[in-house]
Order: C-alpha cells, then structure tokens, then sequence
C-alpha cells in the first residue's frame, strides 16, 4: 500500500513540476513577443499619431536641427544602431510622415494595430495599422489601412522597419 502511494505521489509531482516548467516557458515567450509588440507599437503610434504642437512649431520655424533633434528624441532608443535609426529616419519615416500629413493639412490618429509574427527563423513581424485621418477644419475623418513589417533583434530593438505608407500620402495631394 504505501508502494502504490509513494508512485502516486512520485507521479504527481513529476506532472506539476512538467506542467510548471511548460508554464514558464510559455510566459517568457509570450512575454519577450510582447516586448518586442510593445517596441513597435511605440515607433508606429509617434511615426503615425499627430502631428502634435511641438511638431508643429518645429516646422513651422523651419529648423532643420530642431527637427532632427525631435526625431532622435522620439525614435532613437527603439532601434539596435545608429544604422538602423537613420535608415529609418531618412525613409521618410519618424517625423516625415506626419510633416507630409502638416503640408496637406491633415492630422493622423492610430485607431488599432494588428501584429502576426511571421514564420521566419528571424524576429519579424508583419503589421496592419488602421490610420484615421482628417482634414483640418473638417468634422469628418476617413480611416485607412496602413502596412509594414518590422525585424527586431534578441534586446526587443528595431534592426529594420518598413511603414507602406507613401502611396496613401501621395492620394492625400488630390
């Protein structure tokens, strides 16, 4: 009799402590993908939400040293390198989107953003951003679907980022 309950207790002890293990190991995944969801959410919600008054005035006094400074300041500390950063900025990201949307008089809003983690060895994720947008002075505002994908690196850092937004932003000209 205590055989039979000292294998059951053997048994389930060896169970929690799978079950446990399994547990964990799922969490840190789940939790280094948020990591690297809450990286691009970042970029994409400063790259695609505004433009805001500091923006604004930056543009408005057309300092080119301000505007860099704004786009380091708010972009900078998600990405792996200096490479990465400036390859980013000079794509008309980071704070070109928002003064394309300023020259046209427009203001953007980030209403939802989907992430797919794609089936690559690398850290990549494909994303979908529903981008309201409306005229300045008019009450009615459009949504549209905007795509990229993102190449994160082991530390949740941006190693490359791509936002198809550029024809949508020529469609704003008509």
């Amino acid at each position: 009799m205590k055989k039979q309950t000292y294998k059951l207790f053997v048994i389930a002890l060896f169970a929690s402590l799978l079950l446990l293990t399994a547990g964990c190991t799922g969490n840190a995944e789940q939790e280094t993908q948020d990591e690297n969801i809450e990286t691009i959410e970042s970029v994409l919600q400063k790259a695609l939400t505004g433009p805001n008054d500091e923006l604004k005035k930056i543009f408005n006094n057309e300092e080119i040293e301000d505007l860099v400074q704004y786009d380091k300041d708010h972009f900078e500390e998600y990405f792996a390198n200096e490479t990465s950063y400036v390859e980013f900025v000079s794509q008309n990201n980071g704070s070109g989107i928002l003064i394309q949307a300023m020259k046209y008089d427009y203001s953007f809003k980030v209403k939802n953003i989907e992430y797919e983690k794609t089936e690559s060895e690398e850290i990549i994720y494909d994303f979908t951003v529903e981008l309201q947008y409306q005229k300045e002075g008019s009450e009615k505002s459009e949504v549209e679907i905007v795509t990229g994908e993102a190449n994160l690196n082991e530390e949740h850092k941006i190693e490359d980022m791509l936002i198809r937004i550029d024809e949508f932003l020529g469609s704003l000209v008509n």
